[in-house]
Formats: C-alpha cells, structure tokens, sequence
C-alpha cells in the first residue's frame, strides 16, 4: 500500500546523511547503468556538483528512503539526480521531493523547474505525470551505452509562475 505524502517528511540534508544518499542513489541507478553510463569526465562533474547543489532528503518513519539536489539559476530551479531507493519506488516519494523543489523555487520566485533525463530509459512519460514537458530532445554525448547505439537527452520543465 503506498505511503499518504504525510508519511513521507522532506528536509535538507545533513553531513551525517551522506553514507545513506549514496546507498539510495547506487540502488536507483543500478537499473539505469544496463542503459546507459556516465563518462569519466561526467563523473568527475557530478562529484564537484555534489558539492555546490542543496541537496533534500525524503524519510519515511526515520529511515533515508530517496533523494534530490538541485542548483538555482537565474530563472530556474535546476532538479539533479533524482533517486528512491527500489523498495521504496511507487509510494510518492519522488513526487515529494520534487513538490519541495516547487515550494522552493516559488519561494525563490523562480517560475520554471528543469530537469534532464535519458529517453531510453523510459523516464520521460512518469515526468510527464508529474507535471513535466518536454522541451528539447538532443543526442546525449556524456553517456555511454552497450545496449543503444545513440541515446537522447531529454530537457524537460515545469512552469510553476506564470510570465512576468
């Protein structure tokens, strides 16, 4: 039975939660690497971005069940590695952390939220669900894939703000 969205409690996350993040973000994306897999020079990015994002956490009765980070930019929030870990997937945990993000940048007067995702990894219809579009497709050129010849970043966004 899936959690009500008062079971799941978003906050920012702490230095002591950093051993937890990277299990859940292990776990969800070990699906994704059969598709797809970062470059070298990509990784070495996201580990200099894990540092400078604002980072959230999603907890379900004490226990670290997903994550997200997100950079602010001049008139977007920009949503970074979405992850819940498997046993907790389909429960509205990622659409909590993203509600968060939401809250934020409507707080921050940011009027789009953006996220990029991998086509092939059949992520862009559940974003769409949660109230995403696609904006862009282009071929993805910091991933590798054994499985797909050519694979497709998808930029996507949610407009919070209407036009000022």
């Amino acid at each position: 039975m899936p959690d009500s969205p008062a079971d799941i409690y978003v906050r920012d996350a702490r230095n002591d939660d950093a051993e937890r993040v990277a299990v859940i973000c292990e776990a969800a994306f070990a699906p994704l690497r059969s598709i797809y897999r970062p470059k070298e020079e990509t990784i070495a990015r996201q580990a200099e971005r894990a540092q400078t994002g604002t980072r959230l956490v999603a907890e379900i009765a004490g226990t670290l069940v997903g994550t997200v980070q997100y950079d602010l930019h001049t008139r977007h929030l920009h949503v970074i590695g979405l992850a819940v870990h498997p046993d907790y997937q389909r429960r509205g945990v990622a659409r909590c952390l993203l509600d968060e993000i939401d809250q934020r940048a409507v707080l921050l007067g940011q009027p789009v939220v953006v996220l990029d995702t991998i086509k092939e990894t059949g992520n862009v219809p559940l974003f769409e669900k949660l109230g995403f579009r696609a904006t862009r497709e282009e071929v993805a050129t910091w991933c590798v894939s054994e499985t797909w010849p050519v694979l497709h970043e998808v930029k996507m966004e949610r407009v919070l703000l209407p036009d000022r």
